[in-house]
């Protein structure tokens, strides 16, 4: 219910798709088109919705109403906060199939990964955050000083954060450009993605219907052909005070240098290259789930994904025998099927983008070229429809074995000592999420302590999104840090308070 006890508006019904702006639709006169994803590109595709988009000029009304909303909003108690959090969440476990329903329409999310961001991942993430916020802004009092002063350290809010969300975990990314910073107390605006504006509006949707107040969080979308200008103008604002962007690498560079000519503090989670080592006293049946799962998940699209396994030479062959064996008993899972509806079983579908697909076929085409073969799975491109597949062996002087593949390509390189493994394991430029295979628990935390990575999963596939646990990247793969605690300081700023009794300071020290 809103303030004066009217129910809100029914955001991601209405025709076209509006922006939201004090809890209210907007609806600027420009509008671009969204088509469905599971049609071939090179055909001309159905148009699922239309989509109000701002442009440069309407970025003053959106952060105006943001700025406003503000002092409110940092005055607000962190119980009331927190109530409207959680009754956010008692609403997205109630509305599930509907979302799920609406995720699989507008993207290419299997059904099993548009219920499980939404049942698990984002549930899971809005009770993290308001069960963490008494902890993180808690102020903190030092031990005074040799004169009695009182020292508090306090934890506030920056004001106005913009959140830009990715298309490939569409609800779960959405909700994190914008939870953890309004836990905090700042207000936000989430620009949403060209591929999936629907569903980012969902977002919003259930914190509106929670009671968020107006201006705590505003939505826009804006045309791809105008982002670059629209994105430069909002963070370029003197009011948007922090930037939170989720995106590959490339973009993340140019997110980072805009808002570094303005001075303004980014959080970062960009792309990966998640190793997954396998040494010789691994359960290797438990290590092919976590291969075929942490590597085929969403086809891939995810930064967290399985993109190297690393395997003890000794039991290499035994490894790829047992990946055949459990990837054939699933092979109806494992055929990706371009077009699926929410009643059809479960399987993969395509990616999001022909240009995605090509991308990973010429690095698939430079491993077979220089060695590598096709060792579990059977190798197909179809325009964005990709299947699934294993390349062994293969090594540095393929292009896959140090590029992100965001695709279901995965390869398989063997190591004879550990060492090995971590330099093979540590050599790409990013450093997101990786996994350790051992039945020896104390190697799999000393290994672990010499991985590059802001994750590592000691027995478990790299996609492991724990709400409780800081998640973030090192080297390329990004800076800041989500989830928790951490998730929710990382949206606050600290602030050094004195109270002393007073005394005349000599004039020697002038």
């Amino acid at each position: 219910m809103t303030s004066n006890g009217t129910s809100p508006p029914t955001f991601i019904n209405q025709k076209p798709l509006p922006c939201i702006v004090d809890n209210a639709p907007f609806t600027p006169s420009h509008t671009y088109d969204v088509q469905r994803t599971d049609q071939p590109s090179t055909a001309s595709r159905d148009v699922t919705h239309k989509v109000h988009a701002i442009s440069p000029s309407d970025v003053e009304k959106v952060v105006a109403s943001s700025h406003a909303a503000f002092p409110g909003w940092r005055a607000t108690p962190v119980s009331r906060r927190k109530e409207i959090i959680l009754k956010a969440c008692s609403l997205l476990h109630e509305r599930v199939p509907e979302y799920a329903a609406n995720t699989m329409e507008e993207t290419v999310l299997s059904r099993g990964m548009a219920g499980f961001e939404l049942a698990v991942l984002a549930t899971g993430h809005l009770q993290s955050a308001a069960e963490s916020m008494t902890t993180a802004l808690k102020a903190e009092l030092l031990p005074p000083g040799d004169d009695g002063a009182m020292k508090i350290v306090k934890r506030e809010p920056y004001g106005v954060v913009l959140g830009i969300a990715p298309w490939n975990a569409p609800f779960i990314l959405g909700l994190r450009s914008v939870l953890y910073a309004i836990a905090a107390g700042n207000t936000a605006i989430l620009k949403t993605s060209e591929f999936a504006p629907r569903v980012h509006l969902s977002v919003a949707q259930i914190l509106i219907d929670a009671g968020l107040p107006k201006g705590v969080l505003n939505v826009v979308h804006v045309d791809p052909s105008h982002a670059a200008e629209v994105t430069e103008a909002l963070i370029s604002h003197p009011r948007v005070r922090k930037v939170n962007f989720t995106g590959s690498t490339r973009v993340g560079r140019i997110i980072a240098s805009t808002a570094a000519k303005h001075l303004k503090p980014v959080v970062l989670e960009l792309g990966g290259k998640a190793p997954l080592i396998i040494l010789e006293d691994a359960d290797l049946d438990l290590a092919a789930n976590g291969i075929l799962f942490g590597g085929y998940l969403n086809s891939n699209q995810i930064c967290m994904a399985v993109n190297n396994v690393l395997v003890h030479s000794a039991v290499a062959s035994k490894l790829e025998s047992t990946l055949q064996t459990l990837f054939n008993q699933h092979r109806e899972i494992f055929t990706a099927k371009l077009s699926q509806g929410f009643e059809d079983k479960h399987a993969l579908r395509s990616l999001f983008t022909a240009a995605s697909a090509d991308r990973l076929k010429v690095l698939y085409e430079d491993a077979v070229s220089k060695g590598a073969k096709v060792v579990v799975g059977e190798a197909g491109f179809d325009g964005a429809l990709v299947q699934p597949i294993v390349l062994s062996p293969v090594d540095n002087k393929m292009k896959i074995y140090t590029e992100e593949t965001f695709g279901p390509v995965l390869s398989l390189i063997t190591f004879n000592s550990i060492q090995e493994a971590i330099d093979i394991a540590n050599t790409p430029e990013y450093g997101l999420a990786a996994s350790i295979y051992t039945r020896n628990q104390k190697l799999g935390l000393e290994l672990a302590d010499q991985i590059d990575a802001g994750q590592v999963h000691v027995n478990a596939q790299p996609v492991h999104d724990d709400p409780v646990m800081p998640h973030g990247g090192w080297k390329s793969s990004g800076y800041g840090r989500f989830n928790g605690v951490e998730g929710v300081k990382e949206f606050t700023q600290t602030k050094g308070i004195t109270v002393q009794a007073g005394h005349a300071t000599p004039f020697q020290y002038v």
